[in-house]
């Protein structure tokens, strides 16, 4: 841990040899004292008996005790994985983005923020703008600002292979959240969708909607998570969709949109007769929404890709854009920062499963946005049962540390 967080952690020692000392001279007559946070706010709110975790020396410290939302089923979840309540790690958080005009990179670190922001935590970014030689530049940015801890949105291990060992010397962990990382040997943790069923799911909607059979155009990119989702599309038609795959072609990483307005422009006139264009990356779904939007409406494809988000909605709103799967990515965000928080405090190493449950709960979970199901104009998908990752999260942290900006 950096400097800054030993000297906190001999300042609450000393407080609470005082407490110890203090508890030894008076007996039982100070059943209400509880400890304060070194940022001198005190946890003595109302809450009491076993909401109070006792501590061997003597000392007590409250949780606020504070829920969100009204789902009494995220309540009784969060607080049944409540840990014993302590103070909350004060650090900085750095999040080294893939490219935040993507917007599911940028919903991931959106959420990762507000998570951060809600303990009241620092944070650094740096924005790779999808260039891989660009990352692990920002990775250094970040180190060099003397971060605590990494964040990132499922960048490729090899991509930024100097920036783990510089990491590791400098004892910053790295979590990462959104795509799967294969292989991930080195992140502390990698939460993410299941993009094999993302792309199972989207083909099975697919094969649904073109019975007589579909005639396909398939964009990929060059990443794990993009593999999975092809996996996925090609078990689907192994099990019986009536999908041809006519041509398939890799995303420029640097040219996303504009490259792939043209390649979806140039594919349909080499092809003709297409059903079906199929865009592995989000933020690569712009350009081919352009490039189908330019087609007369009678005959345009069906275009379908990954996540519903905000630009994606109005896509489909508008007619360019027909289909897209969606997992709430920000559930990934807020469960890092969870494992962060508990590695921090508590040394409780973070689970190294895809999608873990909390207190019985699995936030991730899929579903086809298409026109039949849009959500009002201006808002986004709602999360899917079991139902805000939110108020979760809030209610859990809010009752187990003190110290809590958002508490």
């Amino acid at each position: 841990m950096k400097s800054r967080t030993r000297s906190r952690l001999w300042r609450l020692l000393a407080l609470l040899l005082v407490f110890t000392m203090i508890a030894a001279a008076c007996g039982d007559d100070d059943d209400d004292t509880s400890a304060s946070g070194d940022d001198g706010t005190s946890s003595d709110d109302g809450a009491s008996g076993d909401d109070g975790a006792s501590g061997d020396d003597g000392d007590m410290m409250e949780a606020p005790g504070t829920t969100f939302g009204d789902d009494q089923t995220l309540i009784d979840a969060a607080l049944s994985a409540t840990g014993e309540v302590t103070e909350a790690p004060s650090i900085t958080v750095g999040y080294l983005q893939w490219v935040y005009a993507d917007e599911a990179g940028k919903r991931i670190e959106d959420a990762a923020k507000d998570a951060v922001d809600f303990f009241g935590w620092g944070f650094e970014t740096c924005d790779a703008g999808g260039d891989p030689a660009q990352m692990p530049i920002c990775g250094n940015q970040l180190l060099d600002k003397g971060i605590d801890v990494m964040l990132t949105d499922g960048i490729p291990e090899a991509f930024i292979t100097d920036i783990i060992e510089r990491a590791e010397s400098e004892g910053v962990p790295i979590f990462s959240a959104g795509g799967e990382v294969d292989p991930r040997d080195n992140y502390l943790q990698g939460l993410a969708s299941d993009d094999t069923d993302l792309g199972r799911q989207l083909a099975l909607w697919v094969a649904e909607e073109f019975p007589d059979g579909a005639r396909m155009l398939v964009q990929t990119f060059p990443a794990a998570w993009s593999d999975k989702r092809i996996n996925g599309l090609n078990e689907a038609i192994d099990n019986g969709a009536n999908i041809e795959i006519v041509d398939t072609w890799e995303a420029d990483p640097t040219n996303m949109v504009d490259g792939t307005a043209q390649d979806v422009t140039n594919k349909i006139t080499q092809f003709g007769d297409i059903d079906v264009v199929w865009i592995n990356f989000s933020v690569a779904s712009i350009g081919a929404a352009q490039a189908i939007g330019a087609i007369d409406e009678a005959d345009r494809p069906a275009l379908v890709t990954f996540y519903a988000n905000p630009g994606t909605l109005t896509d489909i709103r508008e007619g360019r854009l027909t289909a897209a799967v969606d997992e709430k990515l920000e559930w990934q965000s807020w469960g890092n920062v969870d494992a962060v928080a508990q590695l921090l405090a508590r040394d409780e190493q973070p689970s190294q499963e895809r999608a873990p449950d909390y207190g019985g709960l699995n936030f991730s979970s899929r579903q086809v946005i298409t026109a039949d199901n849009l959500p009002p104009e201006g808002e986004i998908v709602p999360a899917p049962p079991p139902g805000s990752y939110e108020d979760f999260f809030k209610t859990k942290w809010c009752n187990e540390f003190t110290g809590v900006a958002g508490c």
